[in-house]
């Protein structure tokens, strides 16, 4: 086992918090694209909150969030969005790292009166991003609380407590939520399921990863993908809170959601490697290298695994093989943090420079989609 996994119980919080791994000492923020029909919205940068037109040239702007043109929208800080935009009926609700929360009108504009709010009544900051559970959010903060709240108001949804509730190590993995039972992961590496009605605990104790939880997935069948930052990858039983094998034993930090065909789990790590894991069997079928660190979620697109790493270098990797189709290293992207999006054939890309691209697994091509006319 390598000495970085090793020493991850003592250095932690100083390694992660340091600009040269993932940087939240200048926070930028990493949340994926999202589209709704032609529409896209992206960060492109921060907390620069934008709608875009999809065209055959890219895409035309518009409007952006905040408007430092407009009074009501001046002071607002959310300082960077590490997770999605939640779409509540006819609101559109922001979580930012400074702990701020905001929604807006489905045309991107903050009207109080008009169903807008804002608040930044939560202690410490929100890394993973919010979870919509009907009429209610839900996430973490860096201070060890999970938070509940409805999309009415932002306001306390009982029996949550309007101070969140205290668990065991800071959250920074989204919560997942499956039939009213949310799950949640802490850098203590803690996993919980509580009943979102009752706020009761669904298991008799939390799971004991061994490593920090930074992300968490639901990947069906009641089995949830827990990733830790040791390098080892457990699946868990979402009723029971019970190990269904041996975890899986990567080379470095896991810090990603898995793309998954046929029972195969297809993941990156830290130390540069994409897996293709078998779940039944237990067995690595394949690795890939990297060019860098891979923390966004991949896709998958006919019989192409798509993936991207820090290095801003796309991949194109057969699936059933793992070999190189072909790679294309995006200048001006930065880093590629945000899991990359499927639409009608190609992979969707954001970077951390706030530039869209457009990934065509037929050709094995990468090409910009400017957003034009943006301010």
């Amino acid at each position: 086992m390598r000495l970085s996994k090793l020493l991850i119980p003592v250095i932690l919080v100083v390694a992660v918090f340091s600009s040269a791994c993932v940087g939240f000492s200048e926070p930028r923020g990493w949340a994926a694209p999202v589209f709704d029909g032609e529409t896209v919205y992206v960060f492109l940068d921060r907390d620069e909150f934008v709608a875009a037109n999809l065209d055959e040239f890219g895409a035309e702007w518009s409007w952006t969030f905040p408007d430092d043109d407009l009074d009501a929208e001046k002071e607002f800080d959310l300082e960077a969005v590490y997770g999605p935009p939640l779409f509540a009926g006819d609101r559109i609700i922001l979580a930012g790292f400074s702990g701020e929360m905001v929604a807006l009108g489905p045309e991107g504009r903050f009207i109080a009166g008009r169903g807008s709010w804002w608040r930044d009544d939560v202690n410490g900051s929100i890394v993973g991003g919010a979870t919509l559970a009907g009429d209610r959010f839900v996430f973490g903060t860096t201070e060890q609380r999970l938070y509940v709240r409805n999309v009415v108001d932002g306001g306390a949804v009982a029996p949550w407590p309007i101070d969140g509730r205290k668990l065991k190590g800071e959250i920074w993995s989204q919560p997942v939520v499956v039939d009213n039972i949310m799950y949640v992961g802490t850098m203590d590496g803690n996993l919980y399921a509580f009943d979102l009605e009752s706020g009761q605990a669904l298991w008799t104790r939390p799971f004991e990863a061994g490593g920090a939880i930074a992300d968490l997935a639901h990947i069906g069948d009641g089995t949830l993908f827990v990733p830790t930052l040791r390098g080892q990858v457990w699946l868990v039983d979402a009723e029971t809170g019970a190990a269904l094998r041996d975890p899986f034993e990567a080379e470095g930090w896991v810090w990603t959601r898995p793309v998954i065909r046929d029972g195969v789990a297809y993941f990156g790590d830290f130390e540069d490697l994409v897996y293709a894991w078998d779940m039944d069997s237990g067995r690595t079928l394949w690795t890939y290298r990297a060019e860098n660190k891979v923390k966004a979620q991949g896709v998958i697109i006919d019989e192409t695994l798509i993936v991207g790493d820090e290095s801003g270098t796309v991949h194109f990797v057969d699936l059933a093989s793992g070999v190189r189709r072909n790679a294309v290293k995006l200048d001006g992207a930065g880093k590629i943090r945000a899991g990359l999006v499927e639409k009608e054939g190609f992979a969707w890309i954001l970077g951390t420079e706030g530039r869209l691209y457009r990934a065509d697994p037929a050709t094995l091509t990468v090409i910009e989609r400017e957003v034009r006319g943006a301010p």
